[in-house]
């Protein structure tokens, strides 16, 4: 089988995730993909939303598509885990599939600052969605190694998203309506 894994903080999980997953599965022909919440990202101090609610809101957007999975892996683990522990971890519960992690361009082109990146980038390898107002590295060393989707990606994050919750303007085009419904139950990005 071909995975891909596609690995994120999730805070809130958004269209642009979604929208990648969907064209990965296609454009690459992949059998599954395998989301993978983090704990706490390396490059970050700490997460808004809980694990739980990160998981929670993945579940109500996924949970009907067969070809997505979520692992709980970093979230149990309640550390940091780097981008190869977690990939090790996958592939053991997956020998006999190859294993691709789905990322943007704009962390493609921090791969060098990546703990163990070589190691990944020949291991496993990556599909790179392009982001606007990304220049790709195309000088990179692991440029070789990737693939590399021809569909530019959303222009949206989850820092935007938070923020529009912030200033009280509506997220709607944003993130699936399951997710509106989630933060909005459960009072999440308010403070």
């Amino acid at each position: 089988m071909n995975i891909g894994v596609f690995g994120g903080s999730f805070d809130p999980v958004h269209n642009a995730h979604l929208r990648m997953a969907e064209t990965a599965l296609k454009e690459f022909s992949l059998d599954k993909i395998i989301f993978v919440p983090a704990y706490v990202p390396p490059h970050k101090d700490k997460l808004v939303a809980s694990g739980k609610d990160r998981y929670n809101m993945l579940c109500n957007v996924t949970k009907d598509i067969e070809k997505y999975e979520i692992d709980t892996y970093e979230i149990d683990s309640q550390k940091v885990v780097y981008s190869y522990q977690m990939l090790d971890y996958i592939k053991s519960k997956n020998s006999s599939d190859t294993i691709k992690m789905i990322i943007g361009a704009d962390s493609f082109n921090q791969l060098l600052s990546w703990k163990n990146s070589e190691y990944i980038v020949k291991k496993y390898g990556f599909i790179v969605f392009p982001r606007p107002n990304v220049e790709t590295d195309v000088k990179s060393p692991y440029y070789k190694y990737c693939l590399f989707s021809k569909h530019v990606m959303e222009d949206i994050s989850s820092t935007q998203i938070r923020q529009y919750l912030k200033d009280n303007k509506d997220i709607s085009v944003l993130v699936p309506q399951q997710v509106a419904d989630y933060i909005k139950i459960n009072g999440l990005y308010s403070d």
